[in-house]
């Protein structure tokens, strides 16, 4: 969030339209000018000039009447020859404790999120280990199951080697035999 409040002016509607209630429409801009203006610089000086150029008033009767009427709406206060508005400021104040406080629970929640984080992944690396063991003792790999039903290539004795390689083309002739059957079909 941005430290700097003057950037933006809350504005209570049910508040503004019942006091602009009896307010032509260049009044209500014109005030809505001069609070702005207040909002972020602050006391405004009491000279006509100064309200006509900040307003976008044309003549000075209509800034003198305009600021007659936010005077009566206790809007704005004229204090030794500068225009201030206990309204506004109250609005300032109350926004700058929303801004502390949300800010303060935005600090609390990271801390809160980062400690939790840290004690997380270290639980989880101390996890890690067990769990992989554990996984691969009751799982083989697939290395393993592929050998274990392989028939062993390696024989102790030159006799079992032969018998193994006779049977093998025996059964590539019969396999063999009956593609060709099968393919008489296609």
């Amino acid at each position: 969030m941005h430290k700097d409040i003057s950037i933006w002016m809350p504005l209570y509607i049910g508040d503004l339209q019942a006091k602009f209630a009896r307010m032509t429409a260049e009044q209500i801009g014109a005030a809505l000018l001069l609070m702005m203006d207040f909002w972020k610089n602050g006391a405004i000086p009491h000279d006509l000039a100064t309200v006509c150029s900040i307003t976008k008033l044309p003549q000075h009767t209509k800034a003198k009447t305009l600021l007659n009427t936010l005077m009566t709406l206790e809007l704005f206060e004229v204090e030794s020859e500068q225009i201030n508005s206990n309204f506004l400021t109250n609005l300032k104040s109350q926004a700058l404790q929303n801004q502390q406080m949300k800010s303060d629970k935005a600090k609390n929640a990271a801390q809160v999120r980062w400690n939790k984080s840290t004690s997380n992944a270290q639980a989880s690396n101390k996890q890690i280990p067990k769990n992989a063991q554990a996984f691969s003792e009751d799982n083989p790999s697939i290395t393993q199951v592929i050998l274990e039903s392989c028939p062993s290539s390696s024989s102790s004795s030159s006799s079992s080697s032969s018998s193994s390689s006779s049977s093998s083309s025996s059964n590539f002739e019969e396999k063999n035999e009956d593609f060709s059957e099968n393919s008489k079909w296609i």
